[in-house]
Parts: structure tokens; sequence; C-alpha cells
């Protein structure tokens, strides 16, 4: 909890300000760019009966602020984005062994950004909820085209065994053995496409899927 510690005291001498704006605030967001207000209890949301937890929709503030922390290289904004995520973390009540493992990018995109945004927030929110994080658990075993923009049928062949495990949750294996739950953390779910890819790598070495967290989703149509 050190680096938790270490993380509030940041903030608390430098406040991090508006995550879309950068104005001085309090909250996430400022009055200027407009309030997001998370529900008491979080809706019931569900992708192929598996549990989905966002922090709200794929619309401004959040949305400016996902752009600039993905796009602009904001890596900063990770903090208050997982933040967002973890009283509704609390609330799904998941098994204990559940560690946090992020949509992985490719070398060479990761190369181009500079960090994997999803990795930053897997790695806050373990901070944040004491789970463990292992970012390395899923690879990209190919590179796929960005997603923005295509169709849900395109999304679905772009994803299609895009990833891999790196080891399976069996005895034996080099690298010892995978978790056996597992909490998929990414940026922005649209159709689900990306997740499904990740939650069939999963699958296909033992290893359950038991909850998705994302900071938004787009709803489409």
């Amino acid at each position: 909890m050190l680096a938790l510690a270490l993380s509030k005291l940041l903030d608390a001498l430098a406040p991090p300000g508006c995550a879309a704006c950068d104005a001085p605030c309090t909250s996430a967001f400022c009055a200027g760019c407009g309030a997001l207000t998370l529900p008491a209890t979080p809706p019931s949301n569900e992708l192929d009966g598996v549990p989905l937890l966002v922090a709200g929709t794929y619309a401004p503030p959040l949305s400016t602020a996902v752009t600039r922390f993905k796009y602009e290289g904001r890596a900063e904004l990770s903090r208050c984005l997982s933040a967002l995520l973890v009283p509704g973390l609390e609330r799904l009540r998941l098994p204990s062994t559940s560690v946090l493992v992020p949509v992985p990018l490719h070398p060479r995109r990761l190369a181009s950004r500079g960090y994997n945004q999803a990795a930053l927030l897997a790695q806050e929110l373990a901070k944040r909820s004491g789970f463990r994080c292992e970012p390395r658990l899923l690879r990209r075993a190919r590179e796929t085209e960005r997603q923005v923009g295509k169709s849900r049928t395109l999304r679905l062949t772009n994803a299609r065994g895009a990833f891999e495990l790196r080891r399976k949750a069996a005895p034996g294996c080099a690298l010892g053995t995978a978790p056996a739950h597992v909490v998929l953390v990414d940026d922005v779910v649209t159709t689900g496409s990306t997740v499904r890819a990740c939650a069939q790598a999963l699958a296909d070495g033992g290893v359950q899927l038991v909850a998705v967290v994302a900071v938004a989703q787009a709803r489409r149509g």
C-alpha cells in the first residue's frame, strides 16, 4: 500500500485537476466540463454472461479524458480514471484469488505510444483494490488494425485469434501456472470483440474470466 499512499500524497501536493481540461477541481471533472455522476450501485451490465463494470458511457467529459489519456501522452490520468472504478469493483464481490490482467498492446504499438493504457489502469486498480496485477499474462499473437471506425463485423474478425496466454492454469508449466480467475481491464468496450478474443485465449488455457472492467462503454447505433 506504500505506492497508494505515495499517489495520494502527490495528489494532495499537486492536485491533478480536471481529467478533461486540467482546470483546478477537487473531483475527476470540473463543473465546466460536466460532472460525471456515478450511480449508487453499478447497473446490471454483462458481456456474454460476465459482469461488465464501466465508469460511464463513452461521451464527454469521460470520452475527452480517455482520448487525452490514450492518444495525447497523458499517462498520469490513469490515477483519476482508475479511481472511478474502485467502488464498483469492490461491490462485484470477486473471488479473492482474482488477478487484474490488462488487454495487451502489440510491441510495435507499445513502442509508438510509449505505454499500454490498459496496463496503467490495471496497475492503479491493483494499488487501490488490493488485487494482484499480472500485466504480461496475455500477449498479442499478431498485430491488428485499430478498431476505431470499423463495423461490428470487421471488429470481430480483426480481433479473433489476436491474443495468447503466456502460461496455462495447469501444473508443470515452465513459467508457473496462470491464475484461476481473471478480471480483464481495458480503456473502452464497444462491441466486445477484443474482450471475446481475450476471453477465448484465457479459456483455452483453463482460466476463468470473472469480470471485465473498463473506463467507458461506447454505445453503438
